[in-house]
C-alpha cells in the first residue's frame, strides 16, 4: 500500500503529490504511472530496462519507484507539505575516504578530507491516508 505525501516547492507554489510504498500501479500498467506523474527520466528509464530485461525487472520496480519518485521530487525543490499527513526525517552520516587511493576531490572544502558528511532525507509514513475523511 502506498501512501500520498503531498509536497509544494516553496518558491513556486506548485504542487505534486509523492508517495511511499509499494507502487501498485507499476505492477499493473507498468512505466505508465510515470508518464502521468510527468516523471520522464522514470518512464524512460524503466521502459528501457525492462526492454533489456524482457520485463523480469518490473517487479523490482513495484518497490522501488515510488522513492525514486519522491526523490526526484526533492532534488526538483519541492517540499512535504506539513505534519498533517507526513514529514521527513533527515539523517545524517559519515563516510570515510581512506580506501580510494588517495583521489583528489575538487569540490571538497575544509583541512580535513578524510571524512564526508552525507544527509539522506527519507518520508515519514503517517497512519492517515490522503483520502480519509477530514477531522
Amino acid at each position: 500500500m502506498a501512501y500520498a505525501i503531498p509536497m509544494i516547492q516553496p518558491m513556486t507554489r506548485k504542487r505534486a503529490i509523492g508517495y511511499t510504498g509499494i507502487s501498485w500501479t507499476c505492477l499493473f500498467f507498468g512505466p505508465i504511472p510515470a508518464l502521468y506523474r510527468r516523471h520522464t527520466l522514470g518512464f524512460i528509464g524503466m521502459t528501457l530496462v525492462n526492454f533489456a530485461t524482457f520485463g523480469l525487472s518490473a517487479p523490482v520496480f513495484i518497490f522501488v519507484y515510488n522513492a525514486w519518485h519522491y526523490h526526484s521530487l526533492v532534488s526538483r525543490g519541492f517540499q512535504p507539505v506539513g505534519h498533517s499527513y507526513g514529514n521527513v526525517s533527515h539523517s545524517f552520516g559519515e563516510m570515510s575516504a581512506e580506501n580510494c587511493n588517495e583521489l583528489e576531490d575538487p569540490y571538497a572544502v575544509g583541512a580535513d578530507r578524510s571524512m564526508r558528511r552525507f544527509a539522506i532525507a527519507s518520508p515519514i509514513r503517517s497512519e492517515k491516508l490522503i483520502d480519509d475523511p477530514g477531522q
